[in-house]
Protein backbone atom coordinates (compact mmCIF):
# COMPACT_ATOMS: atom_id res chain seq x y z
CA UNK A 1 0.00 0.00 0.00
CA UNK A 2 2.68 2.47 0.76
CA UNK A 3 4.73 1.54 -2.75
CA UNK A 4 1.17 2.84 -4.32
CA UNK A 5 1.16 5.96 -2.69
CA UNK A 6 -2.29 5.43 0.02
CA UNK A 7 -0.55 5.54 3.27
CA UNK A 8 1.81 8.47 2.04
CA UNK A 9 0.35 11.16 4.08
CA UNK A 10 -1.37 9.25 7.16
CA UNK A 11 1.69 10.57 9.53
CA UNK A 12 0.80 14.09 8.30
CA UNK A 13 -3.30 13.40 9.05
CA UNK A 14 -2.27 11.95 12.42
CA UNK A 15 -0.11 15.44 13.46
CA UNK A 16 -2.73 17.78 12.07
CA UNK A 17 -5.73 15.75 13.79
CA UNK A 18 -3.47 16.02 16.76
CA UNK A 19 -2.99 19.84 16.92
CA UNK A 20 -6.55 20.43 16.23
CA UNK A 21 -7.71 18.02 19.20
CA UNK A 22 -4.90 20.48 21.30
CA UNK A 23 -6.04 23.41 20.17
CA UNK A 24 -10.09 22.95 20.26
CA UNK A 25 -9.33 20.97 24.03
CA UNK A 26 -7.52 24.07 25.43
CA UNK A 27 -9.77 27.04 24.25
CA UNK A 28 -13.22 25.02 25.40
CA UNK A 29 -11.46 24.96 28.87
CA UNK A 30 -10.36 28.32 28.97
CA UNK A 31 -13.27 29.76 27.74
CA UNK A 32 -15.42 27.84 30.24
CA UNK A 33 -12.87 28.87 32.97
CA UNK A 34 -13.25 32.39 32.01
CA UNK A 35 -17.47 32.19 32.42
CA UNK A 36 -16.86 30.95 35.23
CA UNK A 37 -14.81 32.98 36.73
CA UNK A 38 -17.07 36.14 35.51
CA UNK A 39 -20.23 35.00 36.49
CA UNK A 40 -18.62 34.57 40.17
CA UNK A 41 -17.39 37.76 40.25
CA UNK A 42 -20.70 39.20 39.07
CA UNK A 43 -22.22 37.13 42.03
CA UNK A 44 -19.85 38.56 44.44
CA UNK A 45 -19.78 42.07 42.81
CA UNK A 46 -24.02 41.86 43.49
CA UNK A 47 -24.03 40.34 47.17
CA UNK A 48 -27.29 42.24 48.27
CA UNK A 49 -29.11 40.78 45.44
CA UNK A 50 -27.42 37.11 45.26
CA UNK A 51 -30.84 35.51 45.85
CA UNK A 52 -32.29 36.85 42.76
CA UNK A 53 -29.02 36.93 40.29
CA UNK A 54 -28.18 32.94 41.33
CA UNK A 55 -31.23 31.99 39.03
CA UNK A 56 -30.23 34.26 36.37
CA UNK A 57 -26.25 33.01 36.28
CA UNK A 58 -26.95 29.65 36.79
CA UNK A 59 -26.77 28.89 33.29
CA UNK A 60 -23.84 30.37 32.58
CA UNK A 61 -22.47 28.61 35.48
CA UNK A 62 -23.44 25.46 34.01
CA UNK A 63 -22.28 26.04 30.74
CA UNK A 64 -19.05 26.51 31.91
CA UNK A 65 -18.73 23.59 33.78
CA UNK A 66 -20.03 22.22 30.35
CA UNK A 67 -17.59 23.07 28.61
CA UNK A 68 -14.75 22.23 30.83
CA UNK A 69 -15.69 18.95 30.77
CA UNK A 70 -16.31 18.41 27.13
CA UNK A 71 -12.61 19.75 26.96
CA UNK A 72 -11.63 17.10 28.92
CA UNK A 73 -13.73 14.66 27.06
CA UNK A 74 -11.88 15.59 24.01
CA UNK A 75 -8.59 15.41 25.22
CA UNK A 76 -9.51 12.14 26.87
CA UNK A 77 -10.82 10.44 23.65
CA UNK A 78 -8.28 11.60 20.99
CA UNK A 79 -5.49 10.12 23.48
CA UNK A 80 -7.41 7.31 24.03
CA UNK A 81 -7.65 6.61 20.50
CA UNK A 82 -3.98 7.96 19.47
CA UNK A 83 -2.89 4.63 21.79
Amino acid sequence: MLEKGFLKHQANQNRRHSRLASILSKTLLFLGVLILIVSFVFLIANLGKADRLVSMTMPFLVAGLGLIVVSMFIKYSYNKLRK
